[in-house]
Parts: C-alpha cells; structure tokens; sequence
C-alpha cells in the first residue's frame, strides 16, 4: 500500500492518524518484517522507532492491537509532558534550558516548542483517536483558553475593586472619612449619654476630640442604618455652625464616630444647668438677650445651610445645640436626617424629641424640612422663657395638645417681634410656615428690638421643676 504523503504543519501524530485511516480503507497487506523505519522529517526531527506489530490473525485483530500500542504511546508520552511541565512550574529557568536545549537533539521539536501553553494539548486523548482536532479547532481551543484567562484578570481586577468598596463602606459608605482602629483613641471622661450611644472625651493621634460609640452589644438593622445615615450626612456637610466628622470606625459591634471636640457643653446645660457648661469666663448665672439671639442667630443659619443641600434634620432641640465655652456653636447628632426627597416618599418614620414634635409628625403624615421650622420655633421659646418646653407632660399630652393647637404661653419679657415669630413658626399647616432663610431674616431683625432684661435663676442655676430632656 502506498503511504500518503506528509501534509506541511502536519505533526507525527496526524500522520500516524492517516496512515491508519488508509489502512482500514485497504486490503490488509502481507506481514511486515519486525525492522525499525525512521521517518523523514523537517526541522531536525528524528524519527522514533516503531515497534512492527505481530502478524494478526484478522484484519479486526491487527487494528485493535495497532490501536492499542498508539494508546500506549500517547499515554507515556502524556505521563512525560505532565512530569516536564511539573518540573518547569517548580523551577522554570534550569528545566527550560534542560529540557530545550541539553535534550533537543534527542526529543522532537514539536514537543519542545516554547510557543504552546500546554505541551500536552498537541496530543490526542484517547476519545480523540477516532477524530483528531484540526488546526481550526486547535486554534479556537486556543482562543478559548486566552478568553479563560482575560475573564479571570477582569475577575481579579473587579474582586480588587469590590475590596476598595468595602472598605469605603467601613469608612461610612461616602468614602471620604478614613478608618480609625479602636487602639488609636484614649478614651476619657463621659461627656453625654443617650438611649443607644454614648460620648467621651478622647485623645486621637495627639488630637482632642469626642468620640461617640455605640454601646448596644446587638447592633440591629435599624440602628446601623441610623449611624450609616449620620456618617453620611456629616460626610456631605462642611459648615463652621456644624459638628466636624474626623473618623469613623464601622465594625459591628464597635460602631464609632470620631468628631471635633467641643468643650463648652450643650445649649440645654446653659439655660437650664449652667452650673455644668464650661465658660470661658467663669461660671454662668444667666444669658442676656444678645448672647441668646447670637446663639439662635448662628443655629438658624446651619440650618438655612441644611435645608439649602437638601437635608432636613428632624431632631432640633437644646441638646443638639454644641458651645464652645466662647459660644461658638456647632449643631450635631444627624442620626436621623434625611434628605428631601426622602420626606415625602412612603410612610413617615416618628423621628425626634415630643416637646419639640411637629404636629404633621405626631399625626404620621408625610411632612417636609418645615418640621424643622417648627421645632426651632419651640427652641427660640425656650431660649426667651429660660423653661423647658412641655416639661413634665408625657408624649401623648403633648401630642394631644400640639394637635389642639394648644401650643406653650408666650414669655411676657421676649419682645413682640419675637412672640410673632415663635407663632408663625407653630402654624398648624406646614405650607404655611415661614422657611428657614425667612426665620433668619425675621430673627436678624429682631436685634433691634429693646433688649430683654436678665432672667432671674435659682442659686444652683436651675429653675423649679426643670427635668432632663432625652
């Protein structure tokens, strides 16, 4: 039988594949002697020997036994790439020089080229006997293989970017304030205290600062999206009249918020304890009445800021009102702020302090930032009567008079000016309410009313019946 020819780019393997095709195409030819032949190749190829087979019985019996000898070549041959590719992973410079260059005289050039990713996809498998993959499949394996490996770098670079992510939402979610470690901070006396968290004096690289941690050893859904919201909120806001985020610390269950520190104390312990506000000058016995419209002038003025971005802040009271013990003020604690957009959308969250609730609020009615305008309304009364809004009555009393329209009794010594503009802060009906900007420019104006005489005060600063407000 005459042998096909080597087709250009064939390997030895296709040709072995050929040369069985034609045989079982043919009539079986005479035995062979057993001798060796070399094949004639380009490239510097050797040929290697072949092993003639015995006489067969039948043609089907010379098949299978040609088979299975080239199954048993194709395995060594498999067995020897896996072990040289096990030995050029473990040490690539030396195995690569050993097994191209000392050996290549002894070993075929189609095994030893450097170009193939993997020597052992240039033979078959033993499924693949009966249909050999042409150079076309060949290439799309190839390609397959280069698309396999883009995927896996655009994997790791997504893995890279969700990492980052990650660790912005640990720094609050924006990703503008850095991550403190809870060793870096030297926490000291407690400054305040409320439901879920509580406040220090700290030391922070050398810095004076106020460290509010979450104390609640279960920190539920809706308390983490309470400190996220805050985080976030201070994150947007840079206004002198408003409290400075320096870092953040968001492990559950350490959730703790680094901000600047403010040494006076709270509006709320000047009006009604001044025996516990840090002045500058010595100890407080009572506000005159520009140092009380300073102080609301500039609170007016963060919040004009607040509702001018977008923010309500829903929880306006003394409390949140931070001095310096010049009276600088700061206005904090943005756990429950929202956005505008936010307010009039789905059912209203009952969010903030009864004596300072607006009655759209108690109603749970959509409400806007106007909740702020009225809240500031009952803090400028406080200011003036120098008392405690609603002090002593439960949150159903109060909700039940605000919704009467039954608001506090006017202080006799505030000017006129002054009790019109604590009324048009109440009005029932949001829409009506006068905006923050108006306030202000109302509240400006009211410099130039007569001043208020000084308002008499206990010994201990503190006027009968006045209780802390949560």
């Amino acid at each position: 039988m005459a042998r096909p020819g080597r087709k250009p780019g064939q390997t030895p393997v296709q040709v072995i594949c050929s040369l069985l095709r034609a045989e079982s195409a043919a009539p079986p030819p005479p035995p062979p002697p057993a001798t060796s032949e070399v094949s004639p190749v380009d490239d510097g190829y050797v040929g290697r020997e072949m092993p003639a087979p015995p006489p067969p019985a039948s043609q089907d019996t010379s098949q299978t036994q040609r088979v299975r000898t080239l199954v048993q070549e194709v395995e060594r041959l498999q067995a020897r790439i896996t072990e040289l590719e096990e030995e050029k992973a473990s040490s690539p410079s030396p195995m690569l020089a050993k097994t191209t260059g000392g050996v290549g005289a002894s070993k075929p050039s189609w095994l030893a080229d450097s170009g193939r990713n993997s020597l052992a996809a240039t033979l078959p498998s033993r499924r693949g006997l009966g249909g050999i993959e042409d150079d076309e499949d060949a290439g799309l394996k190839n390609q397959l293989k280069e698309e396999q490996r883009r995927c896996k770098r655009l994997e790791q670079q997504v893995q890279r970017l969700t990492d980052r992510l990650s660790e912005q939402g640990s720094a609050g979610g924006v990703g503008s304030l850095p991550h403190f470690e809870m060793l870096e901070v030297q926490l000291g006396e407690i400054l305040n205290q409320g439901g879920f968290s509580v406040v220090h004096k700290g030391t922070w690289h050398g810095t004076k600062v106020a460290v509010k941690k979450l104390f609640d050893p279960n920190i539920s859904a809706e308390l983490l999206a309470e400190f996220d919201n805050e985080v976030q909120k201070l994150e947007l806001l840079r206004h002198p009249n408003i409290l400075m985020a320096l870092a953040v610390h968001r492990k559950p269950p350490a959730l703790s918020l680094i901000m600047e520190m403010v040494d006076g104390g709270s509006y709320y312990q000047l009006l009604h304890a001044p025996h516990q506000f840090n002045s500058a000058t010595g100890p407080v016995r009572s506000l005159t009445f520009k140092e009380n419209m300073s102080i609301l002038d500039a609170t007016a003025t963060a919040m004009a800021f607040l509702h001018a971005r977008g923010i309500a802040h829903r929880d306006i009271k003394s409390h949140n009102v931070l001095l310096s013990p010049h009276l600088e003020v700061k206005l904090c604690d943005f756990g429950l702020a929202k956005l505008k957009s936010e307010l009039m959308t789905g059912s209203m969250q009952f969010a903030g302090t009864p004596n300072y609730m607006a009655p759209e609020v108690f109603r749970n009615a959509k409400y806007t930032e106007s909740v702020d305008v009225f809240a500031f309304g009952t803090l400028l009364w406080e200011a003036m009567a120098n008392d405690i809004p609603f002090a002593n009555l439960d949150p159903a009393d109060i909700r039940e008079r605000v919704l009467e329209g039954q608001m506090l009794e006017m202080p006799s010594l505030a000017p006129r000016e002054v009790q019109q503009l604590i009324r048009s802060c109440w009005t029932l009906d949001y829409k009506v309410r006068p905006t923050m900007p108006e306030v202000l420019q109302s509240l400006r104006s009211c410099r130039d009313a007569d001043k208020a005489p000084r308002r008499p005060v206990t010994a201990h600063g503190v006027r009968p019946g006045a209780g802390r407000l949560d």
